[in-house]
Order: C-alpha cells, then sequence, then structure tokens
C-alpha cells in the first residue's frame, strides 16, 4: 500500500513543479493540460519539447524546475538541515551546499568563509570551490580577492571557464577600475553569454567611462533584441532590459 501511496505523491509533486515553471515563465498555459491529464508523459514532454532546449541555447530552466521541486518537496526545512549538515558533518560538500544557501540570503560573507573552510588539503585545487569562492568573494565587494580566485580557476581547469565564470572575472576586474581590462573581458563575452545581463553591464561601464556613444548602442541593441523574444525570455531578462530603457537616450 505504501509504495503506490509514495508514488502518487512523486507523480503530484513532479506536476506541481511542471505546472509552476510554465506559469513563472510565461509559457503557454496548454501546458498544464498534458500535465495534469497524463502526468509522466505530460511531464516528459514538456520538458523534452519546451525546456530542453531553451537549455541547449544556455538558459537555466531545468535548474528552475528542479528547484520548485525541492522546494515543494521540502518546505521551510532545507536551511535548517544544510547548516545541520555543514555542522555536523563538516564535508567539503556540506560546506559548499550550507555557502550557495548562504549566497541565496545575502550573506556573502559567510558564504566566503565557508568556501575557504572547505578549501583544505586535497580539496585546495577543487573548481567547484574555486568557483564558489570566486563568486562569494565578488558578491562580497573584493574584486581582487574574486579575481584571484578565477585566475587561479582559469590555471587549473580552463574547461569550468564557464560564461557565467568569465562575466564574474570581468566584474571582478570592474570593481578594482581596471576599466580597460574589464571591456576586453565584456567585448569578448557577448557573442557566447546567454542573455542580457553581460552587455547591460558592459554598456554601464562604457557610460561611467564616457563612452557614451557605444554605451548608447548596447542599450539599443537590449531593448530591439526584445521585440521578438518570447515572454518568458522578457520576464527572465526584466531586470536588465529595464536597465537599458532607463539609460536610453531618446
Amino acid at each position: 500500500m505504501f509504495p503506490y501511496y509514495g508514488a502518487g505523491i512523486l507523480t503530484l509533486l513532479v506536476q506541481l513543479a511542471c505546472a509552476m515553471h510554465v506559469v513563472r515563465t510565461d509559457r503557454s498555459w496548454l501546458w498544464i493540460l498534458p500535465i495534469v491529464l497524463l502526468p509522466w508523459i505530460g511531464c516528459a514532454a514538456y520538458l523534452v519539447f519546451a525546456v530542453l532546449p531553451d537549455a541547449a541555447r544556455g538558459s537555466r530552466p531545468v535548474r528552475r524546475v528542479t528547484d520548485d521541486l525541492a522546494n515543494i518537496a521540502d518546505p521551510g526545512t532545507s536551511y535548517s538541515r544544510k547548516k545541520r549538515d555543514a555542522e555536523t558533518i563538516g564535508s567539503a560538500q556540506s560546506k559548499r551546499v550550507l555557502a550557495e544557501e548562504y549566497i541565496k540570503r545575502g550573506r556573502y560573507g559567510e558564504a566566503a568563509e565557508l568556501y575557504e573552510s572547505a578549501m583544505r588539503g586535497t580539496l585546495a585545487d577543487d573548481p567547484a570551490l574555486i568557483h564558489g569562492l570566486a563568486r562569494a568573494k565578488l558578491l562580497c565587494g573584493d574584486g581582487a580577492a574574486s579575481q584571484a580566485a578565477h585566475d587561479r580557476l582559469k590555471e587549473l581547469s580552463p574547461t569550468d571557464i564557464t560564461a557565467d565564470a568569465r562575466l564574474g572575472y570581468a566584474r571582478a576586474l570592474a570593481l578594482q577600475e581596471k576599466n580597460w581590462e574589464a571591456c576586453a573581458q565584456y567585448e569578448a563575452l557577448l557573442s557566447v553569454y546567454a542573455g542580457e545581463e553581460a552587455r547591460c553591464r558592459y554598456a554601464l561601464l562604457l557610460q561611467q567611462m564616457g563612452n557614451e556613444e557605444r554605451a548608447q548602442k548596447l542599450f539599443r541593441d537590449i531593448v530591439e533584441s526584445q521585440k521578438d523574444a518570447p515572454r518568458y525570455y522578457r520576464r527572465r531578462e526584466r531586470e536588465w532590459i529595464t536597465i537599458a530603457k532607463r539609460n536610453l537616450r531618446r
């Protein structure tokens, strides 16, 4: 009896996660019909035909579905469990998980300390931990430490220098007012970064440097590119589109 009961709960959780994702990404409500009426088949179809194509273009909807499912299955207790695991188990993995939770909560300094604590012994050169430390230091406003961590990651594992890591590196340079170096990083990033954040941050830096003409072109490109974009993309990039519109001269 219990296995059937558990399977039913799991099916419901998957349906809820997929339905929430449909709503959050502004996709057609028609997707909800197969998700509800044909639970596993409908959810699988949604992932294959709607979510995975976006993932191939470098977006993060797959991660969002996973997060939705985890939040539904573990409401309110996730943070306490992660904190307890880091304190009692004390493994690098448990510390990394808690550090990510701290970042979500804006506790960047504590996240950086956890990453540094995890990077001991044989894990001192772990790419995931180094990348996490670079991100935490960036969010703390410590551009020099973030750049150092990114440089170390590049030296140890060039394949782990993702578009997000490259964006973090450019931001770390800009924090130190190494503006020309940051511009070079942003310029190389424009053609490979999925989304508008890199282009918008680059435009803001150029504007700060007094290169208004180039900045205005980038702001205009951001606004123009949204006209034919899907609603879910416009919603996901709303922050950067709003900044571009605010800074665009008519």
